[in-house]
């Protein structure tokens, strides 16, 4: 077991910085999103209340005609002449979406304007039209301008019948049932003031409808099949019915173009942060490797050393390991012979041979001029002595140095945790001592005893 070795399978910073950031994005996007849905979908709202307010508007007007007719018939005593209800009709008839206006004592239909193509109706009773009758009698009974349809006419067409139903007053205050004045509507052309055109131009679609007479979907005027994404509706109150317009954005509530683009730059920024935290990370290691590292032997320094044996202190107590401490013998006559280039290059060369000692069993590091510890978890007793002599052991090969071999030995304290020391501390100034001790008792090359 190399106790060295740190634990796998934690995601690395950089991931988890890009991950945690493109979760923010997502949420940051979602939001927006919808919030421009719920803004659009007010806005859609706004738009649909001031198109039924004009609907509302227009069949009043349209509806009003049929007041001044009336105003006409209670002047005249009831009774207007044909030539007199002809010139008043054309006037009331400009405009678009009038198809016809009736002059109806006692539900009969004297009148009609224009007479070409509604010569049919004329001597018709409204009260004996089983499909009209309902409505008629709602307009007697309520005083109020009622409707009927839209439906097939029989002259032909689609069209809007608005009966204003009028009451004779007589001098004693009675008031009688005259009659109805009625005008026709064509649709959706009557419509065509209100400019539905403006609502196509803002990018929506509309539906106005109603229930026909058999209860069915009844389309009045829209532009086109509106899209399956949940319009926004609004009631138009027309006499004795309910309309409905429907409006929804023909491209949708949600703008999915924006929604990939703010997506894209989002997680483009999530990887920059990522890449940035990676940098980040690799210059914090570069730093510590370099405050860590021996600069000449490439080996692990003092600092680093002692933080790990520390780290390993702190571990249980039932791995023991072993601590060597390494003091070279000969070491200044190379220095003093050779220079410190020559010197240098023999540190060197001893790092790489304690290097291969250790290999993936220990750690190992330079700790001063000519001093190396080491470290090996699981190596107590004689096992640990026959590791020292290893160490002094892959010194006896003379070092090549110029142009000569050069031998150097190795005097070597080791201490055992947990029986010698408890912590860094305690183990290297037992190691120190048993180092010096050897170095004082022991040849040149002499093993640990």
């Amino acid at each position: 077991m190399t106790r060295g070795k740190r634990s796998g399978g934690k995601m690395s910073l950089p991931v988890v910085a890009f991950v945690v950031s493109a979760l923010v994005v997502a949420v940051l996007v979602t939001y927006f999103a919808w919030d421009d849905v719920r803004t659009d979908r007010n806005e859609a709202m706004r738009t649909n209340q001031v198109y039924s307010t004009r609907i509302t508007s227009l069949l009043d007007s349209l509806f009003h005609k049929t007041d001044i007719m009336e105003a006409m018939i209670i002047a005249d005593g009831g009774e207007l002449t044909e030539k007199t209800f002809t010139d008043l009709a054309r006037s009331l008839s400009e405009g678009s979406g009038v198809r016809a206006i009736q002059y109806l004592p006692d539900g009969i239909v004297r009148y009609v304007y224009p007479f070409e193509g509604n010569e049919p109706t004329l001597g018709s009773n409204i009260f004996e039209n089983p499909a009209r009758r309902d409505d008629a009698l709602l307009a007697l009974e309520t005083k109020q301008i009622t409707l009927s349809g839209p439906y097939v006419l029989n002259q032909g067409g689609f069209g809007l019948v608005a009966r204003n139903p009028i009451f004779l007053t007589d001098a004693n205050g009675q008031e009688t049932f005259w009659g109805f004045t009625v005008i026709v509507l064509d649709l959706p052309a009557a419509l065509d003031p209100i400019l539905f055109s403006d609502l196509e131009e803002k990018g929506y679609r509309f539906e106005l409808y109603t229930k026909g007479e058999d209860g069915a979907h009844l389309t009045i005027a829209s532009s086109g099949a509106l899209p399956e994404n949940d319009p926004v509706t609004y009631t138009v109150p027309v006499p004795n019915h309910d309309w409905t317009l429907s409006v929804a954005p023909d491209a949708g509530w949600v703008d999915w173009g924006k929604v990939v683009a703010t997506g894209a730059v989002g997680l483009l920024v999530s990887l920059l942060l990522g890449v940035v935290v990676w940098q980040m990370q690799v210059k914090r290691r570069f730093l510590h490797e370099l405050a860590t590292t021996d600069e000449l032997t490439n080996l692990h320094n003092r600092r680093w050393f002692a933080e790990e044996v520390g780290r390993w202190c702190a571990g249980p107590r039932e791995v023991p390991f072993s601590l060597f401490y390494l003091d070279l013998d000969g070491f200044k006559a190379v220095n003093d012979t050779l220079g410190h280039k020559q010197g240098d290059e023999l540190l060197v060369q001893v790092a790489d041979r304690f290097r291969s000692v250790c290999g993936e069993a220990g750690i190992l590091a330079r700790v001063g001029g000519d001093e190396f510890v080491a470290a090996v978890s699981g190596l107590v007793g004689d096992d640990a002595r026959e590791f020292a002599n290893r160490l002094q052991r892959a010194l006896e090969e003379p070092f090549a140095l110029e142009d000569c071999r050069w031998t150097i030995g190795a005097s070597v304290g080791l201490a055992a945790y947990p029986a010698d020391g408890s912590d860094y501390d305690e183990l290297i100034r037992v190691a120190d001592a048993s180092m010096y001790a050897a170095k004082r008792t022991a040849k040149e090359k002499s093993p640990v005893k």
